[in-house]
């Protein structure tokens, strides 16, 4: 009797361990990543708004054009050396946009070291949270409440490298287009697969896997794609996004000009402004030459894209201007090596 006993006592700690080794590795969900999960999913006429950390957005692209974020910290830049002078600074405009708020109101906001986690008590923007919802960046619930980015990878990299990198937990609001929190792991990437929702090449267009991904924005965690910025800088030039364009539409239009063997960036002075001003030129003249029914990248047609007829000159112009947006992005990239 003794011996059954403790055969069976034996018994019931082995499978009490094994109960609690399978509990030890279930994630223990947090408040803030059950509230996440329950989130539900608005329409089209009424998103659902919901407001997040900038360090709680996971990346659904492994890299971003730099150039197109050193445009913006350039400006900030220089905005900032004579920041009593600017009705409206070009950050908190920014910021109000990303929010649904349209712009900044002028003089509310101009006020020397300000920043975007520490606004100016006077800061106001013209519009309530949400109120211009076609501005808002989107967002994908997924297992465990990870809020992921599929829209805006560049706007909120600029605000988490802004004000010398002091806005990592600023709260922004975003738009959430689906919550796939239910799904498991693999499942849940087949689905943002099936969607579009998630770029899998990284800045050289080599092809990466889901777990590759950067776990966070900003340009530590983020690589570099040039022919993203280039294809940044051809918008209003050689093409304009359509009315409910696809999703990473810019990445589309990148994959087809790095196959332009008079585009080869490697042999571009990206740092020169002639230089880099004839490379956007050339991309802009290669996208209006194309027939709206030729195949850009990934079956989507030049139509589909936005491809221009010709080449907007007066938007290049501005562009290549002294205080246009390549000179800033020029300025600000020269100022990193110093």
């Amino acid at each position: 009797m003794p011996r059954y006993t403790t055969h069976a006592a034996g018994a019931l700690l082995l499978a009490l361990s094994f109960s609690h080794a399978a509990w030890a590795r279930e994630p223990i969900l947090s408040a803030r990543q059950q509230a996440l999960m329950a989130t539900v999913v608005g329409s089209a006429a009424q998103p659902r708004i919901l407001q997040v950390r900038l360090d709680e957005l996971h990346p659904t692209q492994p890299a971003i054009g730099y150039d197109q974020v050193y445009y913006k910290l350039g400006r900030y830049a220089a905005e900032e050396k004579h920041i009593a002078d600017i009705a409206k600074p070009k950050k908190f405009a920014d910021l109000c946009e990303a929010n649904g708020q349209g712009d900044v109101l002028p003089g509310t906001a101009n006020v020397a070291g300000a920043t975007l986690a520490a606004p100016p008590a006077s800061y106001r923007c013209k519009a309530a949270v949400g109120s211009r919802p076609d501005d808002m960046k989107t967002v994908v619930i997924g297992p465990r409440g990870i809020v992921y980015l599929t829209d805006g990878h560049h706007t909120f990299s600029t605000f988490w490298d802004a004000d010398g990198g002091r806005n990592h937990q600023l709260q922004v609001w975003v738009k959430v287009s689906d919550n796939f929190s239910a799904l498991d792991e693999a499942a849940f990437w087949t689905r943002m697969r099936e969607e579009n929702k998630v770029w899998l090449k990284n800045g050289r267009n080599q092809a990466i896997t889901p777990q590759q991904l950067p776990s966070a924005i900003g340009l530590q965690s983020l690589g570099d794609d040039p022919y993203r910025s280039l294809v940044y800088f051809t918008r209003g030039i050689g093409y304009e996004p359509p009315a409910n364009a696809t999703e990473f539409l810019e990445f589309y239009w990148a994959d087809w000009l790095r196959r332009k063997t008079a585009l080869d960036l490697a042999h571009a002075d990206l740092r020169d402004p002639a230089a880099y001003a004839s490379v956007i030129l050339l991309a802009a003249q290669a996208m209006v030459a194309l027939p709206a029914t030729d195949i850009v990248s990934g079956g989507k047609r030049a139509a589909d894209l936005g491809a221009l007829r010709e080449v907007n000159r007066e938007a290049f112009d501005e562009l290549t201007e002294d205080q246009g947006k390549l000179r800033h992005a020029i300025a600000y990239k020269k100022s990193l090596a110093q």
